[in-house]
């Protein structure tokens, strides 16, 4: 067997594979014979049909089959002879065809770990600005004032009342680009919060000292890194009409008001503790969250990274299909808001490349540090599987190795990376 090997860079390989006939005639034969026993035509026992009658009938058939198991039964004997480990699949770029006296021709594209130089030093020890963890009495105080609005009753004011902020107005609104409305960024009646944010802040303002009856046109201009890919980068021009006003009766927050609310508060200070908890446990996921980013930020700044092509893809088109499954639960496709995928491309191509280039990054140092998930956690989790899903241990143990292995072992690493980093914390805090 000839094998060519062209390096297209340094992470991927082409390989020009010939096979000779004598191979390619074994596997004719063999496959032939598989049509011969189990095909059925009319005039000949099963099985009994001359072969000169199959190879007439199913011509194509037998040749997409062993075109087939020639490069199953090939290519794994070439990558293991010429040491490759491929990153992912291989992918067959072209094959020729079948004849009778001919060595057979294929080419298969071959994407390979990149060769990442590392010094302990560009991982280890690394000083990240970290947010401080504090929950501060302002931040719990503007959690109770939120709790105290949100139980407070509404009462319509009258026409000549302007909005104030947190006054709630009901309004009927669309959105154009252009000229163009945004298909499905309208509402009839929509309920605002004025002064949260929760809508638009520009939108908000513009609200505020209007009065119920009113009409006004706000443009809006989204950023092109906006987390709304129907609104982002647009320039948004709303027409809205303010149909109703409302403003709260605000209670004061007392023990008895609390337990007439029957939510399980035994009184102010109760909830205080509760809210003061919560906001805890969520800024530190948001501060560790913002710290694994900053650090994996600076190691890449550090390190160099070639990434295949076809790694970046798969993970912009796993980054796409999140997008397009949370459109769906809103009911909204690509094609009916009209988004490009060369837009998404756009937004999403950097942020697929950045993930590649870590979970290089992470296996490498995980190889390094000879960091590994211990067996008998792996067993367990293999076993779990197969019974929870009720499938065979080695379906189980595929799914294990293939998609649960890779993403725990990058936690780890991580993990690894967090304790032996230098926090730098703002305000001096150490």
């Amino acid at each position: 067997m000839r094998v060519e090997v062209q390096d297209l860079s340094e992470v991927e390989k082409l390989l020009k594979i010939e096979v000779p006939y004598e191979e390619v005639h074994k596997v004719l034969e063999e496959v032939t014979k598989d049509f011969k026993k189990r095909t059925k035509i009319k005039g000949f026992r099963e099985g009994k049909a001359p072969v000169y009658l199959i190879k007439k009938l199913f011509k194509e058939e037998i040749e997409e089959r062993s075109i087939e198991r020639i490069i199953e039964r090939t290519l794994p004997k070439v990558i293991k002879d010429i040491q490759l480990e491929p990153l992912l699949t291989p992918k067959l770029e072209e094959y020729g065809e079948l004849k009778e006296g001919e060595s057979f021709n294929y080419s298969v594209l071959v994407e390979i770990r990149p060769v990442i130089e590392l010094k302990r030093e560009d991982y280890l020890g690394i000083e990240v600005e970290k947010e401080s963890e504090e929950v501060r009495d302002e931040e719990v105080e503007k959690l109770l004032k939120e709790f105290v609005y949100s139980f407070s009753e509404l009462k319509e004011v009258g026409e000549e009342e302007p909005i104030q902020e947190r006054y709630v107005g009901v309004i009927k609104f669309e959105a154009f680009e252009g000229e163009n409305p945004i298909p499905g960024h309208s509402a009839e009646a929509l309920f605002i919060d004025i002064g949260t944010g929760e809508f638009n802040d520009k939108v908000e303002k513009e609200l505020m000292g209007r009065k119920k009856g009113e009409r006004l046109s706000v443009e809006v201009e989204y950023p092109s890194d906006g987390l709304n890919p129907l609104l982002a980068g647009k320039k948004v021009r709303y027409e809205i009409e303010i149909k109703e006003v409302y403003r709260r009766e605000i209670k004061e927050l007392t023990d008895e008001f609390l337990k007439s609310l029957n939510l399980g508060f035994e009184s102010v200070e109760d909830l205080r503790n509760r809210i003061k908890t919560r906001l805890m446990e969520n800024k530190k996921i948001k501060v560790e969250s913002a710290f694994k980013e900053r650090l994996l930020g600076k190691i890449l700044e550090k390190v160099e990274i070639k990434v295949p092509n076809r790694l970046v893809e798969l993970k912009f088109h796993q980054l796409v299909n999140r997008v397009k499954e949370t459109l769906e639960k809103d009911g909204f496709s690509f094609e009916k808001l009209n988004i490009p995928i060369e837009k998404l491309k756009e937004r999403l191509w950097p942020v697929a490349e950045r993930q590649a280039k870590e979970e290089l990054l992470l296996e490498r140092i995980a190889e390094v540090e000879r960091i590994e998930i211990p067996q008998e956690e792996i067993e367990k989790e293999i076993k779990m599987i197969s019974e929870g899903l009720k499938i065979s241990l080695n379906e189980a143990r595929n799914i294990v190795y293939f998609n649960i292995l890779p993403k725990k072992l990058a936690e780890k690493t991580l993990r690894f990376l967090m304790e032996n980093a230098k926090p730098i914390y703002k305000g001096g805090e150490s």
